[in-house]
């Protein structure tokens, strides 16, 4: 990435990175090497699966499955964490809808021919493209594994062993006659503040910090911490639209749509008034 200086160089302006601290790395580095400063503010805490075990049994049936489709880089790191595989023997496709977890599962070991993501010609990454890309390498009567995440709020063993996550990619399998098996990899927690952290993150709302959000359970973590709040000065970037609605609801100021990856999201904030 060539290092060019901000459009305007006059206007201070800072990032504030939503992101858990392991994915959010090199886009702190993006974003310095552009001259932004950065405010690092993980809105999403992450810690293992509730159940190991569950996850680790996992392990010896994966022959079973025609694909896997991993929901988020962390999916990808605490599913191969929690189990021992021979990566030189992998041959089961595995989908994803970002470079994030492209690049986890590259690091995990499995090669390129196996990974498979919306065409990124679409401009979009998410569940609807990638249907688009796989639906035809499955037909019915086949099974597909979703590794997912689950949030604090799961309100029983239903929603424990679900998870929550690419709902849309779940209901077309099932359309087509394919049997969809979920296990959870990880939690997705709200991270605990006390009181001098709020009044602290009320400072970013203010017009010269830009927020990135990729992820709608950030903004609704935030907005737990912060209700009752005025965020018509706040200003964000955000890779989703269901991202951009959620800031729209709570009163967002101003909200622009990137694809999500670091280069795209560097645009929109360079081309910010």
């Amino acid at each position: 990435m060539s290092q060019q200086p901000l459009r305007d160089p006059s206007v201070a302006r800072t990032v504030v990175i939503t992101r858990p601290k392991a994915p959010s790395d090199s886009w702190q580095r993006a974003f310095r090497g552009r001259g932004f400063q950065v405010q690092h503010l993980p809105l999403i805490e992450i810690k293992g699966p509730p159940e190991p075990r569950a996850l680790q049994n996992m392990g010896s049936h994966l022959d079973q499955f025609q694909a896997i489709m991993f929901v988020s880089p962390q999916a990808v790191v605490q599913f191969f964490q929690h189990l021992e595989l021979d990566m030189s023997a992998w041959r089961t496709p595995c989908w994803a809808t970002g470079g994030g977890s492209k690049a986890a599962l590259l690091e995990a070991g499995i090669s390129e021919p196996f990974i498979w993501m919306p065409q990124d010609e679409s401009g979009l990454w998410d569940s609807e493209h990638l249907w688009l890309r796989v639906k035809d390498t499955v037909q019915a009567g086949q099974k597909v594994l979703i590794v997912r995440g689950t949030d604090q709020y799961a309100s029983g063993p239903g929603d424990m062993d679900r998870g929550v996550g690419r709902e849309f990619l779940s209901q077309q399998l099932n359309a087509h006659g394919l049997e969809v098996v979920y296990v959870v990899a990880y939690q997705r927690l709200c991270p605990v503040w006390q009181e001098d952290k709020r009044q602290s993150v009320k400072e970013f709302l203010k017009p010269t910090h830009v927020w990135v959000f990729t992820s709608s359970q950030a903004v609704h973590n935030l907005v737990a911490h912060l209700k009752p709040v005025d965020f018509s000065n706040a200003r964000a970037i955000v890779t989703h639209e269901r991202i951009a609605k959620a800031l729209h609801d709570v009163g967002f100021g101003v909200v622009l749509l990137s694809r999500p990856d670091v280069v795209d999201v560097l645009r929109s904030l360079e081309s910010m008034p």
